[in-house]
């Protein structure tokens, strides 16, 4: 009798073991191609970066440009380097907002790996109880 209620038992527990290793395999997929997704983000967040700083720092040469060409005789000079140093400077401003958003959607990052773990710990806490 003793020995029918171990195998019972140890039965329970080796399909414990064996459900909990399925859905610890399927929690690493899961977390893997979120990762996969969060990995491509940072890429373009950085490439996005990188571009607004350049941007920047020719905007910052081309004003120094039109300083330069403030100087000159010519009136149509100063028209063209202030649009061209204006549309930089848009591009600029740009190109720093589209990061800033990149970075905003960092909050939503891995939501269905959120999601699973909760799920796992409110019925593991069912579980106990």
């Amino acid at each position: 009798m003793l020995r029918q209620l171990l195998a019972s038992r140890l039965a329970g527990v080796r399909q414990l073991v064996s459900v909990a290793a399925e859905e610890a395999a399927d929690r690493a997929r899961l977390f893997g191609s979120e990762l996969a997704v969060e990995q491509r983000r940072l890429v373009r967040l950085i490439a996005v970066t990188l571009g607004a700083v350049l941007v920047a720092v020719i905007a910052v040469v081309w004003a120094a440009a039109t300083v330069v060409a403030f100087t000159w005789d010519t009136e149509w000079r100063h028209v063209a380097l202030l649009a061209l140093l204006a549309s930089w400077l848009l591009a600029a401003v740009g190109l720093a907002l589209w990061a800033r958003a990149l970075l905003a959607a960092a909050r939503q990052s891995f939501p269905l790996s959120r999601r699973v773990a909760q799920d796992d710990l409110r019925r593991l806490r069912e579980m106990l109880e």
